[in-house]
């Protein structure tokens, strides 16, 4: 039941996410069209978040899939010896 909250949680906000990525990328598109004298430093400071956001967002996926670890400390027996 947690995985599922987390799974419709993350994906949820991805959606949120990428929805404001793409409005942030029309609008430079937008402004860029009408003012082209910087086009290329513009579309870097709009292209590198994006690149940011879909590695976060990658990385966070990967983070919140993975199988919990679990160390268990067992007793040696009598006569063993462990390093």
């Amino acid at each position: 039941m947690l995985q599922l909250v987390v799974t419709i949680l993350f994906w949820t906000a991805v959606l949120a996410a990428l929805v404001a990525q793409a409005r942030i990328l029309q609008s430079t598109r937008r402004v860029l069209a009408a003012v082209p004298a910087r086009s290329a430093l513009e579309w870097g400071f709009a292209l590198v978040p994006a690149a940011a956001l879909v590695l976060t967002l990658v990385l966070a996926w990967r983070a919140a899939v993975r199988p919990p670890v679990i160390e268990v400390e067992l007793p040696a027996a009598p006569g063993e010896v462990r390093s």
